[in-house]
């Protein structure tokens, strides 16, 4: 195993083991629940390390190099991630985890991918022919994570993908059961039920989460072949301008979830509707502020931008599905 080819959760597992139960629970207590599920799914699969990897991601983590005992391979004991999870969260939650885990110890397809680096699953799966990539993509259930990985595929792909994700309605369980064959050589039997993946929804999902540049053109492409698709793509995708259905009382809201720095930074490039809408909705010095800083601000970078515009649209799709404010498309009425 070669170290170059580790990802930053595998390398923080062979760390983890490095550190012995006590020091794994320590690093755990500061750990996000996902990040000790996406770390432990790793630990669980390592039937051994050498000394000389061992060396070679201590000194990648420390800067220095580390000389290990030269005793031979780093293993996990069975009990490891229980003791250290119970020391750095306690029975309960440790229980409650380990299960979590221990259900997923032989999820080795597609049910594994939301563990697994997006940038790695793009390398494996980039030479598939576009339809088993656009189901494969279509699994990912994590947003951020399914934009990574078409971000990630060769551009020359990346319309075509899309283009099958937003044509996708069901799947077979036997075409499930051949998508396992294609990430492991462990089959798993598929399900009876059919399979819902796909569609123009999670494909406007997943392009409001990458790039500008990279959705004008995978929008683009995909309209010269399909204009009717890619309309109802844009159809529902939010974006940064999309913020004028919000009324000014629910732009209140709004902002008491925004950073003022990304506030800002995002009314960069936004246009006199977006801006008059989010300074009237502010306290006349709140306002002063906003504007101050804006006639400050230099020249910034487009992609630091959109990631501020990027963080607002997610505060307002939050507070949509919470209820606790309302959107009002073309032709809808607000009551």
């Amino acid at each position: 195993m070669a170290v170059g080819k580790l990802t930053g959760p595998k390398k923080a597992a062979i760390l983890l083991l490095a550190l012995g139960e006590e020091g794994a629970a320590e690093v755990m207590k500061n750990l996000e629940e996902a990040e000790i599920q996406q770390v432990g799914y790793y630990m669980t699969r390592f039937n051994d390390i050498s000394s000389e990897e061992l060396d070679q991601v201590l000194e990648e983590f420390y800067r220095q190099s580390v000389m290990s005992d030269g005793g031979g391979d780093l293993m996990a004991s069975p009990d490891f991630i229980k003791n250290a999870l119970a020391a750095a969260l306690g029975p309960e939650k440790a229980k409650e985890l380990n299960a979590a885990m221990s259900s997923q110890t032989d999820d080795m397809g597609l049910d594994a991918l939301k563990y697994i680096d997006p940038i790695m699953i793009a390398n494996y799966i980039r030479t598939e022919h576009p339809q088993t990539i656009a189901l494969i993509i279509s699994y990912l259930t994590d947003i951020d994570q399914a934009a990574t990985v078409l971000r990630s595929l060769p551009e020359n792909l990346q319309a075509d993908v899309v283009y099958r994700i937003a044509s996708l309605d069901s799947i077979p369980p036997g075409v499930v059961n051949e998508l396992n064959e294609v990430l492991t050589d462990e089959m798993k039997q598929a399900g009876s039920m059919v399979t819902k993946v796909g569609g123009v929804a999670p494909v406007a999902e997943i392009l409001n989460a990458i790039d500008k540049a990279s959705e004008t053109r995978i929008l683009s492409t995909i309209e010269e072949s399909n204009p009717d698709l890619a309309e109802q793509i844009r159809e529902l995708m939010f974006t940064f301008e999309d913020l004028t259905l919000i009324d000014s009382k629910q732009m209140q809201t709004v902002l008491k979830d925004v950073d003022k720095a990304d506030l800002a930074m995002a009314l960069k490039t936004a246009s006199d509707a977006v801006k008059e809408l989010i300074l009237s909705s502010m306290s006349t010095r709140a306002a002063e502020m906003l504007n101050d800083d804006l006639e400050n601000m230099g020249p910034v970078k487009v992609a630091d931008v959109e990631g501020a515009q990027q963080k607002i649209i997610k505060v307002v799709k939050k507070l949509e599905e919470e209820g606790k404010l309302i959107m009002a498309g073309a032709g809808d009425d607000v009551v």
